[in-house]
């Protein structure tokens, strides 16, 4: 009499080929969701006022609207006489007629905001927070806060941060590097390493306004960004 060997089960099998591949098909949806996680927030436009447009990862632009969702990877420009009020979180930059802003990618631990002002004048209020946070790049200066209010007017020749709350670390591509406080203004200008100190009340950081009848031309970037650290 042959005996009868146990043979071993194969139902788990089925069931456990089913959980792997349920594991695979959510790992592609996880990892979306992490990506979305380290993504930064985006900047809301709570108004605009002229004409203002914007364009994302180098596409076409497009008519910037109150309400819009910008995120990062974009630029924005305005015409004469045109302002915009970008807001995300505490943090807020109304950007005048006839300017140039850069929303770029953020780094790859994403703990600085960095915008690049290419051209034109930006009123910028930046929330508190205990270490710097906040970045603004211009032809020849560079801006960087913990949290505080401050002007910035680019030209073609030259750069300008006027703080009004707070403090502000300026730096130049050449290296130079110094500490703006409240009522001061700095600048750097094409062909010089240094920056400049002044006295904000007897500065003038507003651009002339464009003629009633000046052409509408759009400014165009022509320099590289810069980076510097906070001062020590």
């Amino acid at each position: 009499m042959l005996s009868k060997q146990n043979s071993p089960s194969r139902r788990p099998l089925p069931l456990l080929a089913l959980l792997a591949l349920l594991l695979l098909a959510a790992m592609p949806n996880a990892l979306r969701a992490q990506e979305m996680a380290a993504m930064p927030a985006p900047w809301i436009v709570v108004e605009t006022r002229g004409p203002a447009e914007v364009r994302h990862d180098r596409g076409e632009w497009q008519p910037l609207m109150s309400g819009a969702v910008v995120a990062a990877s974009s630029e924005i420009r305005t015409g004469p006489s045109a302002e915009v009020l970008l807001q995300r979180g505490g943090d807020r930059v109304r950007l005048r007629g006839q300017s140039y802003l850069e929303l770029p990618k953020p780094d790859a631990d994403g703990a600085v905001t960095r915008l690049v002002q290419w051209l034109g004048q930006a009123v910028f209020d930046v929330d508190h927070r205990p270490d710097p946070h906040f970045e603004v790049d211009t032809p020849y200066l560079a801006a960087i806060v913990k949290g505080t209010s401050f002007t910035v007017d680019v030209t073609h020749d030259a750069s300008a941060v006027a703080v009004t709350q707070g403090v502000v670390a300026v730096a130049t591509p050449g290296g130079a590097s110094t500490v703006v406080v409240a009522g001061m203004t700095a600048r750097g200008y094409a062909g010089l390493s240094g920056v400049t100190l002044e006295n904000s009340s007897g500065a003038d950081t507003t651009p002339e306004a464009p003629p009633a009848d000046a052409e509408h031309q759009w400014p165009t970037p022509d320099f590289q960004p810069i980076t510097q650290g906070f001062p020590q």
